[in-house]
């Protein structure tokens, strides 16, 4: 979607002068399926991409998922992001992010509780609440709270 970008408040950052395409949410890193579309398939394969509920449900049973509560306005949440997109070969193999979009996301938000942008939460792949705890700035401090 095309938005002015005086307007565009973009991962916590004002964009400021061009227009500017902004990234889907269901891919966070910005992947395309080779014919420049972002890939749905690969937002649901990958160790970090977007929020569905497929993304959850087709986790193997070894898998570990966390669910990054993200808000575009919201500094720490971009330096998290910002983070495991610098690292994403560190994730380990079993184990995937994935980024629900904080605003828009109330049903998820009342379902684990959460009341802070920034919250991350650990389910079963049938969406049963494992953990849940806020404020990682690293995606060694998040790797080091999943179960």
């Amino acid at each position: 979607m095309k938005m002015p970008a005086a307007a565009l408040v973009f991962a916590g950052v004002v964009v400021a002068g061009a227009v500017f395409v902004a990234q889907s949410l269901s891919d966070p890193l910005g992947r395309t399926d080779g014919a420049g579309q972002s890939s749905s398939s690969l937002a649901a394969t990958s160790a970090y991409g977007g929020y569905s509920p497929e993304a959850v449900s087709s986790a193997s049973d070894g898998d570990r998922v966390v669910l990054f509560f993200h808000a575009q306005w919201c500094a720490t949440c971009k330096l998290l992001s910002d983070d495991i997109s610098a690292n994403i070969d560190r994730i380990p193999h079993d184990v995937r992010i994935l980024v629900v979009d904080f605003d828009s996301q109330t049903a998820l938000k009342k379902r684990y509780g959460v009341t802070l942008q920034h919250t991350l939460v650990q389910v079963t792949r049938d969406g049963g609440l494992v953990a849940k705890w806020n404020l990682s700035r690293t995606l060694d401090d998040v790797i080091s709270r999943i179960s």
